[in-house]
């Protein structure tokens, strides 16, 4: 599985979520992200079609939306976007 620093993202305190650029990993199916302060991983799976995030488009490949995975502890993330940067 892919796995990703934190330190590659950007955090929206406000919307609580992830911004990273496909750079760093592409638009997997699913990925970690790995916290440069204290070493936790968090796992992220794109976003299905019953999500209200869900793009029925999937975004025209220019982005993709994930959420942490059910077995994740509480975070202060509600999700992820990857957007393309080429």
């Amino acid at each position: 599985m892919n796995k990703v620093s934190l330190s590659k993202c950007t955090f929206n305190k406000e919307r609580r979520y992830l911004k990273l650029s496909s750079e760093f990993v592409g638009m997997p199916i699913s990925l970690q992200i790995e916290s440069h302060h204290t070493g936790r991983v968090v796992e992220f799976t794109a976003v299905g079609e019953n999500d209200p995030l869900f793009d029925q488009d999937g975004w025209d490949g220019e982005m993709q939306i994930y959420r942490p995975t059910r077995n994740e502890a509480r975070t202060n993330v509600d999700y992820l976007i990857i957007y393309n940067e080429h």
